[in-house]
């Protein structure tokens, strides 16, 4: 049977949908292979900034340099750019004989095993001639339900219950790739979190394009926190401890809801990543963000006095059109001073297609690259402090692999740092411990993440 590779560019629901089309090829008796033995290499793309668009091509014109036999692109690019595919890579087609090159959009990378044997079936053509399977996500109303029995090549496992955006904010392309929100039903998520936890997982990550929208699309509508409470319910029944953790959510949907559930909660990690891409006003409204500083503020107190423990993030973008010397300044003072201990920051891309195309305001290269640095430089101070006051602390946490280099087990624990635990409380050749929550308690800080000593299993 013929081997193929699946390389994965983005998002966690990128991810997810990854390790779907994985499975359901292996079901269908594909081997994964290395990218160097795969006769069939696919890319599960993305374009949410300049840099993974151009990685994209980058990637595409490498294999297509390669002696494959079929090249699978998909996700985010292929969306986009479906009608664009052949003028980007023309030269590329010349040149590759007797290689099939496929284009599939969103919808259709889930008929992935349907339409590889349809073209395996064919008689081989010149790459000159791509197929293009790529329809119109806009007007899509439902949200595949995927379901997997296992998370390839992770020990926490991801479900993604939601998929589309409707917050059409200034710089994003999102909304034009993934479409309208979309929700999985209950039903479903409950079914794919009992498999996986009677496959041994103990973290559940939920994951989707615009979290905060899901049950938004349904009739009546629901809340995220009607499937929190759901999922906290169907946990309990298991009468096992586990870590139910959230993905990105957007600040101005929570609510006083949102702030009962977590506070009674036995499984929710003290993790949260909230969005922020500005701290000044006049920006957030130019991008078309739905809050103010002062409401995401006061999302952040409320959640830090209830877990001071906890890792706070947040996306930053720097150098979007009109961010003066002050605007900066109110990014930094925010995230100074507020609970913010970990970043995610982004030099300002323009997406093709946004409204932001409009804005004639630039900021040079060398100031954006300035700023960010600054941010880098104070983030990572506030994180040092934030590792440095959690020594000593008793934590849960997921056993992810053993780290030959380090000699010891590398876990995650429930509030979000990186961890190592010391060999002499767990015996490396007992390959059940991967996945597996621990009780640790942190003793050592060395550079980014912290070394602990096994308590007990849980």
């Amino acid at each position: 049977m013929m081997k193929f590779h699946l390389k994965t560019l983005g998002c966690k629901v990128n991810q997810v949908e990854s390790a779907y089309i994985i499975e359901k090829l292996t079901e269908e008796g594909f081997i994964f292979s290395s990218e160097e033995e795969a006769e069939i290499l696919i890319l599960n793309s993305c374009i949410v900034t300049s840099k993974s668009e151009a990685e994209t091509r980058k990637i595409i014109k490498r294999w297509l340099k390669l002696n494959p036999q079929i090249i699978v692109l998909t996700g985010c690019y292929a969306q986009k750019f479906s009608d664009k595919i052949f003028n980007f890579f023309n030269d590329f087609f010349k040149n590759s004989i007797n290689k099939k090159f496929l284009t599939l959009g969103q919808k259709e990378k889930f008929r992935i095993v349907e339409i590889l044997r349809d073209s395996l079936n064919k008689e081989s053509k010149e790459i000159s001639s791509p197929l293009i399977l790529v329809e119109d996500i806009s007007q899509e109303k439902t949200c595949y339900p995927i379901i997997i029995n296992k998370f390839f090549a992770h020990s926490r496992a991801f479900i993604k219950v939601q998929d589309g955006c409707d917050n059409f904010c200034s710089y994003c392309i999102v909304p034009y790739v993934r479409g309208q929100p979309r929700s999985v039903p209950l039903e479903y998520i409950l079914k794919q979190i009992e498999i996986f936890v009677k496959n041994g997982y103990r973290e559940i990550v939920l994951t989707g394009i615009n979290l905060s929208k899901w049950g938004k699309d349904f009739n009546p509508p629901k809340k995220l926190t009607h499937l929190l409470t759901k999922i906290e319910e169907f946990l309990s029944s298991f009468n096992k401890e586990f870590i139910l953790r959230l993905s990105s959510i957007e600040v101005n949907e929570i609510d006083e809801d949102f702030f009962d559930y977590v506070k009674n909660s036995k499984f929710i990690a003290p993790h949260f990543h909230f969005p922020l891409q500005s701290g000044s006003n006049k920006i957030l409204k130019l991008m078309n963000r739905k809050y103010l500083r002062e409401e995401y503020l006061e999302v952040l107190e409320r959640l830090y006095k209830l877990f001071p423990h906890a890792t706070f993030g947040a996306d930053v973008i720097v150098g979007f059109p009109g961010e003066d010397e002050k605007d900066f300044r109110d990014t930094y003072e925010l995230i100074e001073k507020s609970s913010l201990n970990r970043l995610h920051i982004f030099p300002f891309s323009l997406r093709p297609g946004t409204f932001v195309e409009k804005l004639n305001y630039k900021i040079s290269k060398q100031e954006i690259e300035n700023r960010k640095k600054m941010l880098k430089r104070l983030i990572e101070k506030k994180r040092e402090k934030f590792l440095e006051k959690e020594l000593g602390e008793e934590r849960r946490a997921v056993i992810e692999y053993f780290d030959k280099n380090k000699n010891m087990w590398k876990a995650l624990s429930e509030n979000y740092i990186t961890t190592y635990i010391d060999l002499n409380k767990i015996n490396k050749e007992n390959g059940n411990w991967q996945g597996k929550i621990i009780k640790i308690r942190f003793f050592k800080k060395e550079k980014n993440y912290l070394i602990g000593d096994f308590l007990k299993l849980l």
